[in-house]
């Protein structure tokens, strides 16, 4: 019996130094390979600027796509970094070959190139923590070719290759920037658009797919209260596209032109739009018209529309003109409006009542008035202007409302003064227009007053 447990163990012995000698050490695999697939025309998609891409780059051979890929193991570090560059919008593959098994973060960004420094270049790319990426200091207002997009993953490296299809997210926006009326001839030699910093300016962001809303945005240790100009227009390219990293609720956009002869900005508009990264935006004006005519700030889907339906030959103004309602009835009405600014912060008293301003173009302005402090009961509207806009666009714009010109108003206390007087078509409301000697002018809405009726001295106007 003995013998044989002996024999046994003896065969056993050798049965696994057998396996054991048969199993190479070096056919267990230690590594493995990953492969990330970018559609390249997927960023410019989403921000609506593909047409633009494919031009620019079929007319400058130098500008192509550059797209990188980092991978970060459990700790933070950098393991691999590699990346490709296009001529084409086109899908490209990034191979991320001997990557020791485990689980890594990947973080992937395309922008362009033109043959120069990068636009946007890499900071602290040993760290996940910290790496980032600025703005190059001389571009200070970027075109819509140095868009930016980012994309994000969990990467678990084992015995089979893994594939990657990374789809870039915009990392910021785009706004298309129209003037009309800016020619050789006009004061300025150029209009420059600038982005109200709020108190934040941001120059780059952190490429940590952990930071979350604002924790990913990178500000100068030195806050402008103004960015760079986010583009700028000369009189022979009167259309012009930038990507902006500026985002936010009602952000806000100011134009500046340089005038000939003193060298000095001047402010000429602002506007506030909600700015989301992959928003694709338009900041327009007519520079012959923008002291009576607001600005578009928004969708740049919505744009044709709006200016299609846009008419020159009338003030762009929806006064409230349903007596009685409250403060917040208005309010609705004037801030569902994308060109209201506000003039005063909210209601002050004078003689007549409780009012409000509203700015609704450049030197453009609605009043409503309440008859208590609470904003009860309105009783007034006015629209007027404090520059030199012509009368007769404030003639056409009541008659436009659906007014019937009455005749001529004149006031016993107010000697010298000319009031056209206007009726809406139920009767409810009278306009009047006064222009004043200095060629300034409003327009008063009010509910109408039999005594003003019988005033009237009839007019051949119409």
């Amino acid at each position: 019996m003995k013998s044989h447990f002996w024999a046994a163990a003896a065969l056993c012995c050798i049965s696994v130094s057998v396996l054991i000698t048969s199993c190479d050490v070096d056919d267990i695999p230690t590594s493995g390979n990953a492969i990330v697939n970018i559609n390249t025309a997927t960023l410019y998609d989403k921000l609506g600027i593909t047409d633009l891409m494919t031009e620019t780059m079929s007319e400058y051979d130098f500008v192509t796509v550059v797209d990188t890929v980092l991978v970060y193991d459990q700790q933070g570090l950098l393991v691999a970094k590699e990346g490709t560059e296009s001529s084409s919008l086109e899908t490209v593959s990034i191979d991320l070959s001997d990557l020791p098994l485990g689980a890594y973060t990947v973080v992937a960004w395309q922008t362009t190139s033109r043959g120069i420094d990068p636009s946007w270049p890499l900071v602290d790319e040993e760290k996940l923590s910290t790496v980032h990426l600025i703005i190059q200091p001389f571009l200070t207002a970027p075109t819509a070719t140095y868009a930016i997009g980012m994309y994000s993953t969990t990467l678990t490296i084992g015995n089979t290759t893994e594939t990657i299809q990374a789809d870039m997210e915009p990392m910021g926006s785009v706004v298309d920037f129209r003037v009309d009326g800016f020619t050789s001839e006009s004061d300025y030699s150029r209009i420059a658009l600038y982005a109200w910093t709020s108190d934040v300016f941001i120059n780059g962001f952190y490429l940590d797919p952990s930071r979350q809303e604002e924790e990913r945005w990178v500000h100068p240790d030195n806050t402008p209260e103004w960015t760079h100009s986010m583009g700028l227009i000369i009189p022979l390219m009167p259309q012009k596209q930038f990507f902006t990293l500026a985002h936010g609720e009602n952000k806000e956009l100011r134009a500046y032109g340089l005038n000939k002869t003193t060298k000095k900005e001047k402010y000429l508009y602002d506007a506030l739009f909600t700015l989301n990264p992959g928003t694709n935006a338009t900041f327009y004006f007519d520079l012959d018209k923008y002291a009576y005519q607001p600005p578009y700030f928004g969708l740049t889907e919505d744009f044709s529309d709006w200016k299609a339906a846009r008419d020159d030959e009338y003030l762009i103004s929806d006064p409230f003109i349903q007596w009685g309602a409250d403060y917040q009835a208005v309010r609705n009405h004037v801030e569902s409006k994308m060109w209201w600014r506000p003039y005063n912060d909210d209601l002050e008293a004078d003689e007549h009542g409780w009012f409000r301003y509203y700015r609704i173009a450049r030197r453009l302005f609605e009043v409503y008035y309440f008859k208590t402090e609470d904003g009860k009961d309105l009783f007034r509207t006015f629209v007027y202007t404090d520059t030199d806009i012509p009368t007769v666009r404030a003639y056409y714009h009541i008659k436009k409302q659906g007014f019937t010109l009455k005749g001529i108003l004149r006031y016993p206390e107010e000697p010298g003064r000319n009031y056209l007087y206007f009726l809406s078509p139920d009767g409810k409301t009278q306009a009047l227009l006064l222009e004043y000697e200095t060629g300034n002018w409003q327009i008063f809405y009010m509910p109408t007053d039999p005594k003003d009726l019988a005033r009237i001295i009839p007019t051949p106007l119409t």
